[in-house]
């Protein structure tokens, strides 16, 4: 996962500027119908937060994507671990022909 070290860091950065789309756009929208009153300007500061908002959703799903990915990695390499232990001929190994008087 050396090639992904970037990636983790640039999915936070653009979630961190997603969060700022928010508070900007809903702070432009607020002021941009405050003349028309309290109830329109705070639905103005919704829709304009909205698109911030559909970008924070976006990273985060990339973000669960990447840690699922990461987790993925580390299960198939324990698995291949395992099944290279068990596939190992051990030398405490006994079958019943091993018994006999």
């Amino acid at each position: 996962m050396k090639h992904f070290k970037g990636f983790e860091s640039l999915v936070s950065f653009l979630q961190g500027v997603s969060w700022g789309v928010v508070i900007i756009g809903a702070y432009l929208f607020f002021t941009l119908f405050w003349p028309f009153g309290l109830i329109v300007a705070l639905i103005g500061a919704f829709f304009g937060a909205t698109i911030g908002l559909f970008l924070v959703i976006f990273f985060e799903m990339a973000h669960i994507s990447y840690e699922r990915l990461k987790e993925e990695h580390k299960q198939t390499k324990h698995l291949k671990e395992l099944i290279e232990l068990l596939r190992a001929p051990s030398r405490t190994d006994e079958t019943l022909s091993d018994h006999r008087p």
